[in-house]
């Protein structure tokens, strides 16, 4: 019952962070108030966390994780083509999006973009974390690309290089949408998809 007490804590944190780190930011999130938000002691925090970074990369793969499971890995197995995946992705992405701003009254963005601008320069294992999920991104995109090619849907290109493309775009769009918090600007601007996929 201690192990899974302990667990229950460590995932606690985890979820706290999750949240705090994208409603506001990795600088505004205090221990404490990140310990509150999970139910937990301090001491608590310190014994599965050496730091907050630890619990920052923590939260960052549990995201990931989350987002992999619940987005890309049925968007890629869906046997829809190429820019049909695509088109589902930006969905998926705009339905997320309108119920977050529902629930918080602000558009939020990427959770991971909007970690990366804050800490890229900041904390090296961070940023590398988050390279590495954007890396795990362009590699679901890349591979809807190559079946869009394989298709005919699009003509014969650097798949690699289109998928940085298309995930730079999509997380532009993020941004300017949350800049104006308005989930409109996400769909309008998103609609390009197939135009940026295509060079």
């Amino acid at each position: 019952m201690q192990k899974s007490g302990r667990l229950d804590t460590r995932g606690c944190l985890i979820r706290a962070a999750v949240d705090l780190l994208w409603e506001r930011s990795y600088q505004a999130a205090s221990v404490g108030e990140l310990c509150t938000r999970a139910n937990a002691k301090k001491g608590s925090f310190y014994h599965f966390f050496p730091s907050k970074t630890d619990l920052a990369i923590a939260a960052i793969e549990a995201s990931w994780a989350a987002t992999r499971e619940a987005v890309f890995d049925p968007i890629s197995k869906s046997g829809k083509g190429g820019m049909d995946q695509l088109r589902a992705l930006v969905e998926e992405i705009d339905r997320f999006q309108t119920t977050t701003k529902k629930r918080k009254r602000a558009f939020l963005g990427c959770p991971f973009g909007s970690l990366g601008q804050e800490m890229a320069h900041q904390d090296e294992r961070i940023r590398k974390a988050l390279d590495e999920v954007f890396s795990a991104h362009c590699v679901y995109i890349q591979g809807a690309l190559e079946l869009a090619e394989s298709n005919g849907e699009i003509p014969p290109g650097d798949s690699r290089q289109r998928a940085e493309n298309v995930f730079a775009f999509l997380e532009g769009a993020l941004l300017v949408a949350k800049v104006a918090n308005d989930p409109e600007k996400f769909r309008r601007i998103a609609s390009a998809i197939a135009t940026v996929a295509a060079r």
